[in-house]
């Protein structure tokens, strides 16, 4: 009974020993300036003031129906108008250059394409219009 304590115990301390703070590599330490914009006794409200969008585009097409799902992290969809607040906006699509459609969800279809090679274009904007300069475009083929 003492011995299995004992191996207890040692297999305890190496366990709890190997999952401390590890070292890192120098130069992989990125900051992002903050700015503190609410201070109370219990709660520091901090906004980043660095902001990088991305946008991820996957597309499928069937027969004359091209569906389209966009992945922006840290982005919300609202409809268009009113004030312009970072990380909110929509999609605006194009086809072959023009402009086909205001999109306010992620993922969404085109529908009836003629056959050809098109060329198709989503553009993430404010609510007032203005670019993210976050743009895909891509060529698809309806058969």
């Amino acid at each position: 009974m003492m011995m299995r304590l004992v191996v207890f115990c040692l297999m305890f301390i190496v366990l709890v020993g190997c999952v401390g703070d590890k070292p890192r590599p120098k130069g992989t330490v990125e900051t992002i300036p903050l700015q503190i914009t609410n201070v109370s006794k219990d709660v520091v409200e901090v906004i980043s003031q660095q902001q990088n969008h991305s946008l991820n585009v996957k597309h499928h097409v069937r027969e004359q129906d091209v569906y389209i799902e966009c992945f922006i992290p840290n982005f919300f969809f609202k409809e268009k108008g009113g004030s312009k607040v970072n990380g909110e906006g929509h999609i605006i699509v194009y086809i072959d250059g023009k402009k086909v459609n205001d999109m306010y969800t992620a993922a969404f279809m085109v529908k009836g394409l003629d056959k050809g090679i098109h060329e198709m274009t989503v553009e993430v904007v404010h609510n007032d219009s203005t670019s993210y300069n976050l743009k895909k475009t891509w060529d698809v083929t309806i058969q």
